[in-house]
């Protein structure tokens, strides 16, 4: 899809065109299911003071982004079960001291 949009807009997926100071920008960009992360390219054509093509390309991944925004990290499976198996080690089993009979 072909979106027109103003500057600071947020981006929608497709191509997103809009007008800049001495220009234009021409923005392509799609999220990737099988990643979880949006690519955007951006072409911008500048032609005040000294003309100039600007391009640029970024990959952000969604999962990632939130777990930073939000103080976490991301663990793999084996650390897991490494942690559960050493806290099963060192765990030790509390026996009542004296039994209460009704």
């Amino acid at each position: 899809m072909i979106h027109f949009k103003k500057e600071g807009d947020y981006f929608r997926l497709g191509l997103n065109l809009y007008g800049a100071p001495g220009g234009f920008v021409a923005i392509w960009v799609w999220f990737d299911f099988a990643k979880c992360e949006t690519f955007s390219a951006r072409f911008r054509l500048r032609l005040h003071r000294s003309p100039r093509i600007l391009w640029a390309v970024e990959r952000v991944n969604i999962i990632e982004g939130h777990l930073r925004k939000h103080d976490l990290e991301l663990v793999s499976r084996e650390v897991l079960n490494d942690l559960k198996a050493t806290e099963k080690s060192v765990m030790r089993v509390n026996e009542p001291l004296a039994y209460i009979k009704p």
